[in-house]
C-alpha cells in the first residue's frame, strides 16, 4: 500500500467518524409564537444543550430557526454528536 493510499485511508476514517450524519442527533424545541420574549426562547435552548451535555453529547452546528408565517410560529432545530468517550 503506498503512502497515499494510507494517507487516503485516514482521512475517510476521520470524515466517518467525526461527520458521519447518521451520527447526528436533531431535537426540535417546541412551536414559539413569534411575539414570544427572546429570553424564553433562549432558556428552552440552553436547558436542551446542558440536557444533551449531560448525556455525552454537544452542539454540533448552530441552531435553525424553522419559521412559518403563515401560523405565526417557529422552532429552533439544535444537531447534536456524540462526544468522543460517548462514541460506540
Amino acid at each position: 500500500m503506498s503512502f497515499f493510499s494510507k494517507v487516503q485511508d485516514y482521512q475517510d476514517a476521520l470524515v466517518d467518524r467525526f461527520c458521519n450524519y447518521n451520527r447526528r442527533l436533531a431535537h426540535n424545541t417546541k412551536w414559539f409564537e413569534e411575539d414570544e420574549d427572546l429570553v424564553v426562547v433562549k432558556k428552552e435552548c440552553l436547558k436542551k444543550i446542558l440536557f444533551f451535555e449531560e448525556r455525552g453529547y454537544y452542539l454540533f452546528q448552530e441552531p435553525e430557526v424553522h419559521h412559518q408565517p403563515l401560523q405565526q410560529r417557529y422552532k429552533v432545530q439544535l444537531i447534536f454528536k456524540p462526544t468522543e468517550s460517548n462514541r460506540s
